[in-house]
């Protein structure tokens, strides 16, 4: 799944400076005639002044969009662009004013206090801005994991122009070099890790969101068919296209990465605010569902304790969107030593494909059993949709040795965030004994999802669990 490049940092900082500009233009009046929002001036209106101010700067910042670069601007070039916006600001405002007949209403060292203070607020919120942003990524967000392919023609272009960018919403895995017979340990910072000729197995295996392909007319009929293959695993490419540049015409509507013109091919391109709601929904559901948890451990803990020795809690290691691997939560529902008999029932697999499943597991407890049929166990994995690692609605996350076994095709279902339930476990999710299916079943979730499409999927995962279908 490819999310768009959205403007809602721009948006967020746009708010950020309107409210500089209405707290910079209340303190300068207090300042001026002792008041937050009046002054001896009867014709004086301060509704009026900060209308008239947050208009004029919205307008520029429509037609500018003054803030697009903002991450690319250090101090001093920060400092000029705000002094720049403001006094341009200032100059609409007056002229607005002007014609109204109202500028002698306002006094000229109030309008020098708002211009000082709304300079040094905006400079100061602007450069806090740029450090917090990066770290709510790091730490909150989700970076996309990027593979850069090229041949020698583009190869040091595309890296420098991918540092140049300095966009911290990515991050770069490592570079594939096409057509190339040397291998060099690095290009630029960036490490190489693959060629052509094992690059679509390096994708298979690896942690990877998008891909930008670079290379020169000789190696494009050589990387289409790799190209193939990457797009049945999931995974979004950007296909740097040669763009002339035209003196008359300098506007242009691509991807864009430096220099590198790109069209982009996914499997399913997500609208922002969807993917939003989405966020939202997981948040709720996930904070409801740990409340609800920290109830139910302690009422299921002891019995889990008494029935069998071991922890209440179940952790495995599971691979999540992308390739991303990550602990998965469940209540223990089996004896401590499952994993090692887990081999010795590997004949009794009523799975077709590379999934394990027995109806009368000899390994679930009893308390497991009447979890696992009430979907109980599933709980503590709202840990997992509050960390982000899953969401509520999606595909269910494989272990680590099935996910060694997938083809490319299989891939694909993990280029979609994991989830607590999806469209096979409410298509028969006990019936279904064939792997293909489910992966049938997962791309035809991905291929079509909607917000409504997990709301859907929730009110039948709700009606499965109140008729008591849960897992075997």
């Amino acid at each position: 799944m490819y999310q768009r490049r959205s403007r809602l940092q721009s948006l967020i900082i746009l708010m950020l400076d309107c409210i500089c500009i209405t707290v910079s233009l209340v303190l300068a009046n207090y300042l001026r005639n002792g008041r937050l929002f009046g002054s001896d001036n009867a014709r004086m209106d301060f509704g009026l002044l900060l209308g008239t101010c947050l208009t004029v700067f919205l307008a520029m910042n429509l037609f500018r969009n003054t803030n697009r670069d903002i991450f690319l601007r250090g101090p001093l070039h920060e400092v000029v662009h705000i002094i720049q916006n403001n006094i341009l600001m200032f100059a609409g405002a007056a002229i607005i004013l002007y014609f109204l007949n109202l500028i002698d209403a306002y006094s000229r060292l109030a309008f020098l206090y708002f211009l000082l203070l709304d300079c040094g607020l905006m400079f100061a919120l602007h450069q806090l801005w740029k450090k917090i942003l990066p770290f709510l990524y790091l730490h909150f967000g989700e970076m996309r994991k990027l593979l850069l392919v090229a041949d020698e023609e583009y190869a040091d272009a595309l890296v420098q122009d991918m540092r140049g960018m300095k966009d911290f919403r990515n991050e770069i895995t490592g570079i594939a070099l096409v057509g190339m017979s040397g291998m060099p340990e690095r290009i630029g910072d960036v490490l190489v890790v693959t060629k052509e000729e094992q690059l679509v197995e390096y994708c298979k295996g690896a942690s990877l969101d998008e891909v930008i392909v670079a290379v020169g007319s000789a190696n494009k009929k050589t990387i289409l068919s790799k190209m193939e293959l990457m797009a049945e695993m999931g995974i979004t490419i950007h296909y740097q296209i040669p763009v002339p540049e035209l003196k008359g015409a300098r506007q242009k509507v691509l991807s864009q990465f430096g220099r590198f013109y790109t069209v982009t091919y996914a499997n399913r391109v997500a609208p922002v605010g969807q993917i939003i709601l989405k966020r939202l929904m997981d948040l709720c559901g996930g904070a409801i569902g740990c409340s609800a948890l920290l109830l139910l451990t302690l009422v299921a803990g002891p019995l889990i304790k008494l029935e069998s020795p071991g922890p209440v809690f179940f952790s495995q290691k599971r691979v999540g969107r992308n390739g991303r691997i990550f602990k998965m939560y469940k209540f223990r529902s089996m004896y401590a030593n499952a994993e090692e008999r887990k081999k010795e029932l590997m004949d009794q697999n009523e799975m077709n494909g590379l999934m394990f499943k027995i109806e009368n597991d000899p390994r679930v407890t009893k308390i497991g059993r009447f979890m696992r049929k009430t979907s109980l166990d599933e709980f503590p994995q709202f840990l997992n949709i509050l960390k982000g690692d899953m969401s509520l609605v999606g595909t269910r996350p494989p272990t680590l040795d099935e996910f060694a076994q997938y083809s490319p095709y299989h891939k694909k279902r993990l280029s979609f965030r994991p989830g607590l339930t999806g469209m096979w476990q409410v298509s028969g999710r006990s019936d279904i004994t064939d792997f293909e299916e489910i992966v049938k079943l997962d791309v035809e979730y991905i291929d079509n999802w909607s917000f409504m499409l997990d709301v859907k999927i929730l009110f039948k995962t709700a009606f499965a669990v109140f008729k008591g279908d849960g897992a075997k």
